[in-house]
């Protein structure tokens, strides 16, 4: 194991070295445009027989008769501002409602708030139905318009409104999700307009991308602005009314069959405000269409390769990173996996340059050093190229075809490296350029949590002090990030788009820690944080609230769960649901009696896993009892799904072995199974993550800053 460790070591000196020569001769658009996830992905990001992971929680089929539930099958329930179904950060935990009431039936008798959430039953059905910000694609937009394709007229608003919607596309809509030139569009929408007064129909594709800018416009548009400056109809009107004229124009372009970049362009512009919070199968659907489209017309492949104009390539760069974009969010909302592969695509990252820059230049012009026009959707294509790569770093970690060192120095070699690159181009006195700064340290502690969160439960192998506080703190970081991002005067013009970043499911995890954990010393920020999440009561107790929270979703997930008529594999329901296992189970008798266990051994080979000091981990079970090998299958709201571990032989050999409790060693490439957290190389971690000498805790960028970090959320 050690060997293996000192060859992947000296592997990544030797790549960097060579990284180092090609840059000494590479152009500065060039080493620009290169994606920062590239360079820290090594040699073992390679998917050397990566195959699905044996956990049981991470699919599950459904009975023929779910979907008449309806569309909340796909969203699940609402407690206060997150939304939460059966799959969460990935892993699908069809038992979640048994998981809860496992940790919280030794409260519930003490606690009589309890009895007042079983009698509101009544008030389920509204967690259950679509939120607000929820749009869903026609039925018959994907197959097309039955009869005849209805007039441009229908739904077109009247020029003033119009002029009032595409401003605010260009206020609220292009600095953070752009997808087209804006000079370019300008031009689009005053030819459309030119088509129209002059009797004549615009071509379907000039139709399709003006409807999609207004569409977005008016999705980014609070209520009352709505109400106050198009007319006085309410703002789901106008949604409704814009998004059958988008998906009208869109037929009518034959989206599905284009090979017209201009419609292609409008569909993804389209897809936008439709994949944020609230996503269904019929979206990520819907987005793996539009990959095989993009495929289809190359924009996979870099414009400059085909010796496009340095206009034609940056719309190009811009649609596909922002199909990237929706492949991930999708992905993470229904799973299973992403559909694009790194490896299957060159298309370069857009210059950091100005558009004006862009709009009568012949060659490419000068990337700056820094902020222009670009830079935050820049910042947000590059941590979207990361989260693709842990995805596949958390298959690879199940089949321990790599270590959690290995992935975690990874994520935070990238941060930092982003923080290097990026951090000095935002001045955050600038409304946009600190929006920027939260979304970009947002993402970045994400990536924390999505390798984390699933060993935060682990009641035989709890994760280590050091790396349960990484958890936690990039936990809070990105909620109150996310709290900023919502409610700062500041960023009004750009709130509605968060949850395509954030959906707030760390807060599940947060309450969970504070509910075992209450005297942590970062239990204030978690409740303040849970407060405003959950809009609790501030007058109750942290214990009454905790109860009260895991109680409300027990139930309405218990609801939910029994509507969706969900099938796990069949060692899922072998489950067992641990208590308390957060804060850690009792020792075993025998562990208890037997101090030497706690003493390293004479004869222990120099090659043995390092543990973090003060951490003492799970004694060792008896070698001359054999006992079936569990599996971590999953963790929610403090409590871990343990299951068989599936029989990893090929089809039609023998499982009575595994059957019996005996493992059966299967030849391949990867790490030596085992407990995950024995390959933690503590040197690398403790060099990763300091402490911060005057706070003890993790010198987290950003977490102790309260300008930044702990920001005041009444600004």
């Amino acid at each position: 194991m050690r060997l293996a460790e000192i060859k992947e070591k000296q592997g990544t000196l030797e790549r960097e070295l060579e990284r180092d020569v090609a840059k000494s001769t590479t152009s500065k658009n060039t080493l620009q445009q290169g994606i920062l996830a590239d360079d820290i992905a090594g040699e073992d990001d390679e998917e050397h027989d990566l195959e699905a992971t044996p956990l049981a929680a991470l699919d599950v089929t459904y009975d023929d008769d779910a979907d008449e539930a309806g569309d909340m099958i796909d969203l699940g329930i609402q407690i206060g501002k997150m939304r939460i179904t059966e799959r969460i950060g990935g892993l699908s935990r069809p038992r979640i409602s048994e998981e809860i009431s496992a940790g919280i039936q030794s409260s519930v008798p003490q606690h009589p708030q309890q009895g007042r959430e079983a009698r509101g039953m009544e008030q389920l059905p509204d967690f259950l139905r679509p939120g607000n910000e929820y749009m869903v694609p026609s039925n018959g937009f994907f197959f097309g318009q039955t009869g005849e394709a209805p007039s441009i007229l229908q739904y077109l608003p009247h020029r003033a409104s119009a002029d009032r919607l595409i401003k605010q596309y260009f206020l609220s809509v292009h600095p953070i999700a752009p997808c087209a030139h804006r000079s370019t569009l300008e031009a689009t929408y005053a030819t459309f307009w030119e088509d129209i007064s002059a009797g004549y129909e615009p071509r379907f594709s000039m139709q399709a991308i003006v409807f999609a800018a207004m569409f977005s416009g008016v999705v980014s548009m609070d209520e009352n602005t709505v109400l106050t400056e198009l007319g006085g109809y309410p703002k789901a009107n106008w949604v409704g009314s814009l998004k059958m004229g988008t998906e009208s124009a869109l037929s009518k372009a034959n989206f599905l069959r284009t090979t017209k970049v201009e419609t292609m362009q409008a569909f993804i512009m389209y897809m936008l405000p439709l994949c944020r919070g609230e996503v269904s199968r019929a979206h990520s659907v819907l987005v793996g269409a539009a990959v095989r489209m993009a495929e289809c017309m190359g924009l996979h492949r870099d414009g400059e390769t085909y010796g496009l104009t340095p206009l034609e390539t940056h719309v190009r760069r811009l649609i596909w990173h922002q199909l990237c974009f929706l492949d991930i969010r999708t992905c993470e909302a229904q799973g299973p996996k992403p559909v694009i592969r790194r490896d299957d695509y060159d298309t370069k990252l857009p210059l950091n340059c100005n558009e004006e820059d862009l709009t009568q230049a012949v060659t490419p012009p000068e990337s700056l050093d820094s902020w222009t026009t670009n830079t935050l959707a820049i910042i947000r294509f590059e941590i979207n190229e990361m989260m693709r790569i842990i995805w596949l770093d958390r298959r690879r970690l199940a089949t321990r075809k790599t270590t959690l060192t290995s992935v975690l120095a990874k994520i935070e070699n990238f941060r930092r490296r982003m923080s290097e690159k990026y951090d000095h181009l935002l001045d955050v006195a600038q409304p946009i350029q600190r929006y920027a700064k939260c979304v970009m340290y947002l993402l970045t502690y994400r990536l924390h949590v999505m390798v984390l969160h699933p060993y935060h439960s682990n009641a035989a192998t709890p994760l280590p002090p050091r790396l349960n506080q990484l958890l936690i703190t990039s936990g809070i970081m990105i909620v109150e990030l996310a709290i900023q991002l919502e409610i700062n005067s500041n960023f009004q013009d750009w709130a509605w788009y968060l949850g395509a970043y954030f959906q707030y499911q760390i807060a599940l995890l947060l309450a969970t820690e504070v509910y075992f954990r209450p005297q942590s010393r970062d239990a204030d920020r978690i409740w303040s944080c849970l407060d405003y999440v959950f809009d609790m009561d501030r007058r109750l107790p942290p214990e009454a609230k905790g109860l009260q929270l895991l109680s409300e979703i027990q139930n309405k997930t218990a609801l939910y769960m029994q509507m969706r008529k969900m099938r796990g594999p069949t060692s899922l329901s072998r489950a067992v649901a641990g208590q308390n296992v957060v804060a850690g189970t009792p020792q075993p008798l025998m562990a208890i009696h037997n101090p030497q266990q706690q003493q390293q051994p004479i004869g222990v080979p120099q090659d043995a896993p390092k543990v973090e000091p003060g951490y003492t981990p799970p004694p060792v079970p008896r070698p001359s009892v054999p006992q079936p090998q569990m599996v971590f299958a999953g963790v929610s709201d403090g409590q871990a799904l343990w299951s068989l571990e599936p029989n990893h032989t090929s089809p039609g050999s023998d499982a009575s072995s595994v059957e019996h409790g005996q493992r059966v060693h299967t030849p391949g490439v990867g790490l030596p199974q085992g407990n995950i957290m024995d390959t933690l190389d503590w040197d690398t971690i403790n060099a990763l993550f300091p402490s911060d000498p005057q706070t003890g805790g993790l010198s987290i960028q950003g977490f102790h800053d309260p300008s930044f970090g702990n920001a005041n959320w009444s600004t």
